[in-house]
């Protein structure tokens, strides 16, 4: 069967898992599986991230050898977002393809990869493609094919083939994040600490920090995934060495729906001593979800003010006297947004925004009037 042919059905099995209404967990495993037909690999992870931020807000592993946990711990962040490396995921987001292979990158001698000594070659692998999961929207999620050291490097084709599906599923990623809320009843007691040593162990946890652990899936080094890649994004060869005014964050959705801000930060004893990295969980408040919306929408520029203005009720005649548009101008904005998000009506429009993203907010002090009149934090 032509490579191209073999793409073209690949792509149409993607397309029909993003209409399935599975969760994220359960159409990256799915697509690991027919991207492992199409590309054939050993080990194959693929992460969903913050399109913001790049960090890994959640990981789901894919292998046909035994004990591949390894890769899924946190020599990963520290490698991601720490250490000097090759074919970054933040990199290819910013390239042209998406797509790059280590054995190319560094010219072939895999040594000078750190992720090569460290990662690949102590579980007998030798070959790596990584692909940025990346649409016009934003960067949402990461993939990662490894082979075994007698198996046969990925070709070019297989790297046509990666970054022909990436936007594919960029967009299966990006309609799991916006139609997957779990509705569990769960309510929150403010902004969690946690404390965490140089390892990522525990060293203290306030008890509503507990209560957000489990709004947040757990990987096998038992914190949650995007609390290991803000702590990572913290660490540095030399631990004391971490700027005091490096605040990373990450913007992730709990079990319950719910948008969670996790910010982290380098804390010291009172006479300078040993030092620790705090992880602050809370609510994300809305100012801070809008953007996300937008993006995970596919909402250009021009729709996001129509929407604004939707939801303060404005008709079309006002929209367009207010942006300086025709009638019909704004109709095929409303028309496009109508499409993007899925819905036929305003009315349904701000149903679907209201429910989805800023009705688990609701009560927490965090929905302030906008002087705009729009709800607060969507603002163009």
């Amino acid at each position: 069967m032509a490579a191209a042919t073999r793409v073209s059905r690949t792509r149409a099995k993607l397309e029909r898992l993003a209409c399935a209404g599975v969760d994220s967990f359960e159409y990256r495993d799915r697509a690991l599986g027919e991207l492992r037909k199409l590309i054939p690999h050993d080990y194959g992870m693929l992460w969903t991230t913050d399109p913001a931020t790049g960090f890994f807000t959640s990981a789901m592993p894919n292998s046909t050898v035994d004990d591949p946990d390894m890769v899924y711990c946190r020599m990963s962040h520290r490698n991601e977002f720490v250490e000097p490396d090759f074919n970054k995921f933040r990199v290819l987001a910013r390239q042209s393809r998406h797509v790059g292979v280590l054995s190319d990158a560094t010219g072939g001698d895999l040594g000078r990869s750190a992720r090569y000594r460290t990662m690949l070659q102590p579980l007998g692998f030798a070959h790596e493609l990584r692909l940025a999961v990346v649409d016009g929207s934003g960067c949402w999620g990461a993939a990662m094919l490894w082979r075994a050291a007698d198996s046969p490097d990925f070709t070019e084709q297989d790297q046509t083939a990666a970054a022909q599906l990436g936007p594919t599923l960029a967009s299966g990623l990006r309609v799991a994040l916006v139609s997957g809320a779990r509705e569990t009843g769960w309510t929150s007691e403010g902004p969690g600490l946690i404390l965490l040593d140089d390892s990522y162990a525990v060293q203290g946890i306030t008890p509503s920090a507990q209560l957000w652990l489990q709004e947040l899936d757990a990987s096998p080094l038992g914190l949650p995934e995007p609390v290991v890649a803000v702590a990572a994004s913290l660490a540095s060869p030399s631990p004391n060495s971490a700027p005091a005014w490096l605040s990373p964050w990450a913007r992730v959705r709990g079990r319950s729906g719910r948008w969670i801000m996790i910010h982290g930060s380098r804390t010291e004893d009172a006479k300078g001593g040993e030092t620790s990295t705090a992880i602050i969980i809370e609510d994300a408040k809305p100012a801070e979800i809008a953007p996300i919306i937008v993006s995970a929408y596919r909402l250009s520029e021009r729709e996001a003010e129509v929407t604004r203005r939707i939801l303060q009720g404005l008709s079309t005649k006002e929209i367009a006297a207010e942006m300086f548009l025709s009638a019909y101008t704004v109709q095929d904005y409303l028309k496009s947004v109508f499409d993007k998000v899925g819905v036929r009506s305003r009315r349904q429009l701000a149903a679907r925004l209201y429910e989805e993203h800023f009705w688990p907010n609701y009560g927490r002090g965090e929905l302030h009037p906008d002087p705009t009149g729009a709800p607060a934090g969507f603002r163009a």
